[in-house]
């Protein structure tokens, strides 16, 4: 009977062992944990840190103020903080939307997604819902400091 009972006990074992093994491998083949990972550009996971409190305030603090002016319909404002490339690039594609929003005099509202996290490349991305009359978009925003300033340099729903 004791023989029978260290064999039940034995194949139990291995077989909670092989389960183990199995979940892990498939948890390798799929990605892992994504814990302190976003996606990049590509659609690849970025590994990203985290950023001090003072950081993480000022950009929150731009992220509030850029969405502000989208409210006030501040079109310089708006631009303002945005930095080159960027302003170049989509500057007259947001200010049409910024007067779009002024026509028809309707408002936006933003939460945070995710909390800001410093990429590899020393910039700092944050996601947030951006609440929109009809729709709700996660935007992704990147920010990176400029002497001792804070920039937009990417805001865009993915």
């Amino acid at each position: 009977m004791k023989k029978l009972l260290e064999i039940r006990t034995l194949a139990t074992a291995t077989v909670v062992g092989a389960l183990c093994i199995g979940l892990a491998l498939l948890a390798a083949a799929c990605g892992g944990s994504s814990e302190g990972k976003q996606p990049g550009a590509s659609g690849t996971e970025v590994s990203l840190r985290e950023v001090s409190p003072e950081d993480a305030e000022a950009v929150r603090a731009l992220c509030a103020a850029y969405w502000e002016a989208w409210n006030t319909y501040d079109v310089d404002k708006v631009l303002s903080l945005l930095a080159e490339p960027f302003r170049s690039e989509r500057g007259e594609e947001i200010k049409a939307n910024v007067e779009k929003l002024g026509r028809w005099k309707m408002s936006i509202s933003f939460t945070e997604a995710t909390p800001p996290r410093l990429r590899p490349d020393g910039e700092i991305v944050m996601y947030v819902n951006v609440k929109k009359p009809l729709s709700t978009d996660l935007t992704q925003m990147r920010f990176r400091k400029v002497g001792k300033s804070w920039v937009i340099v990417y805001a865009s729903k993915d």
